[in-house]
């Protein structure tokens, strides 16, 4: 019985390491290798060194913006599902999208209409730019980029968007 309660407890102490191990490599950055130059040296008299690094920089994205750009764009979608059960049509956001015209542009769904908005307020755009247009579109950019529909941007058909868009 002491045997079978010992071997019990030590697979249970394992099974909290392998959590504990799950965890902190979840946390770790998955690039966090700096860019340092390699340096080659040829075997002649006079040394020679090629440094190399990289062109390509990968952006480390915060988990919680790209969270919340989700959240903001199925928000959008949903809203604008609403509008058109209650309405009939989608909105027509009321000039082309840029950063003057985008607090307007979603005025349709955060204004009250017969009790309360179908939004509260817009998408926020610092870390992305969420739009939509009178189709029912929802697409999601880089933060500064506005602009009409884009199919490849297109929080529907590429549920993934925020990874790229978000900066």
């Amino acid at each position: 019985m002491v045997e079978q309660r010992r071997t019990s407890l030590h697979g249970i102490k394992r099974a909290g390491l392998l959590i504990g191990a799950v965890v902190l490599l979840a946390l770790i950055p998955a690039c966090s290798s700096s860019s340092t130059p390699a340096a080659v040296s040829t075997g002649s008299s006079s040394s020679t060194t090629t440094s190399s690094t990289s062109s390509v920089t990968v952006p480390e994205q915060n988990p919680a913006e790209l969270a919340t750009c989700a959240a903001d764009a199925q928000s959008l979608t949903e809203a604008l599902e609403t509008y058109l059960a209650e309405k009939g049509a989608y909105p027509s956001p009321p000039a082309a999208w840029s950063a003057a015209t985008y607090a307007e542009n979603y005025q349709p769904l955060t204004a009250p209409s017969g009790g309360s908005a179908f939004l509260k307020s817009p998408p926020g755009t610092k870390f992305y730019v969420i739009e939509y247009d009178s189709a029912g579109h929802v697409w999601v950019a880089p933060p500064g980029s506005y602009g009409p529909y884009d199919k490849g941007q297109d929080f529907a058909a590429v549920p993934s968007i925020c990874d790229a868009a978000v900066g």
